[in-house]
């Protein structure tokens, strides 16, 4: 009898540890909770318009350029009615507007990455400036190409040189992406955030992001983006990927997204309560990143077979 008692006791005991595991372990149902209601929380429309208002108060130029960006959308609307179909999925005016988008979160991430750096003003102006500046010139190249290419192809002198400009500017936002890389990877003393966990995920969404750039690079060379068929052919609704073919534009996309991707993803890890300990958070950071790299590799492979996105869900 007290040889079974001793077991029951000791099934008991390791029944409650396997339990606690599933409900409180490293990626137990109480994490995910806590991180569901931690990325809730900060989603919220209260926590979006207080993340505006801090970004405000951190970087005025760049808030109000982002802002700036997305006002050119009805802008970028209107053209498409009046110079090319607005209603075709085709029109050479989904591009300005994609970029709008893209543009006006990357600014903003650049002005919450420059906030947290002890750097001289100077150098944050210079690269604040460039920015601004770099962007717009790279709007207008591609807003001129899609004017240019609504009614008929282009393939003048002028079209060369709206080529180049763009290809100047993204080298531009590329140097300036790295030097930030170099900065968040230098002397520790230098970055105002307390949690290494975060300056982790801020250093690795970098990496990725420049990854995704030479894949842009890889787009750039070869004259198109789509693999087994001419660019323009059927695509998803504004985003214009490719469903008959591959599209080298999917993997660019989430690549240059990672820059937001996983330092959001540190930041609701820092935001959860309890909150978990730092081993366990730098292991989730870089688990997270190895996910996004793993979807980037596998989007872009697909693609480089000639595989439409569509085909990876069936």
């Amino acid at each position: 009898m007290t040889y079974l008692r001793g077991t029951t006791f000791q099934e008991q005991t390791i029944t409650e540890e396997i339990a606690q595991q599933v409900w409180a372990g490293p990626a137990g149902i109480g994490w995910l909770i806590a991180f569901a209601a931690a990325a809730a929380n900060l989603l919220s429309p209260a926590a979006i318009r207080e993340f505006f208002l801090d970004l405000r108060t951190r970087d005025r130029l760049l808030y109000r350029f982002g802002w700036i960006l997305l006002l050119a959308l009805p802008l970028f609307l209107g053209c498409a009615f009046v110079r090319g179909n607005a209603l075709s999925a085709s029109t050479p005016w989904i591009k300005p507007m994609k970029f709008a988008i893209s543009f006006a979160t990357f600014v903003w991430t650049v002005g919450l990455f420059l906030s947290v750096l002890r750097i001289p003003a100077w150098k944050r102006r210079l690269v604040r400036r460039a920015i601004v500046g770099s962007v717009s010139i790279e709007m207008l190249c591609l807003a001129a190409q899609a004017w240019r290419n609504a009614p008929a192809g282009g393939g003048s002198f002028a079209d060369f040189l709206i080529f180049q400009g763009t290809t100047a500017m993204v080298s531009v936002n590329t140097v300036i992406t790295i030097w930030l890389l170099i900065v968040f990877s230098g002397n520790r003393e230098r970055i105002k955030i307390a949690d290494a966990a975060q300056v982790f995920a801020i250093r690795l969404g970098i990496v990725i992001f420049l990854l995704g750039n030479s894949i842009g690079g890889y787009m750039l060379a070869r004259g198109t983006h789509t693999v087994g068929a001419s660019d323009g052919g059927p695509g998803l609704p504004f985003v214009g990927w490719s469903t008959i073919a591959g599209d080298l534009r999917i993997s660019h996309f989430i690549a240059i997204h990672a820059i937001q991707i996983v330092p959001l993803f540190a930041f609701i890890l820092w935001r959860m309560a309890p909150r978990p300990a730092l081993p366990q958070r730098r292991t989730a950071v870089l688990v997270a990143g190895l996910a996004v790299a793993g979807v980037i590799g596998a989007t872009f492979i697909q693609a480089i077979l000639g595989y439409p996105l569509l085909s990876l869900l069936r």
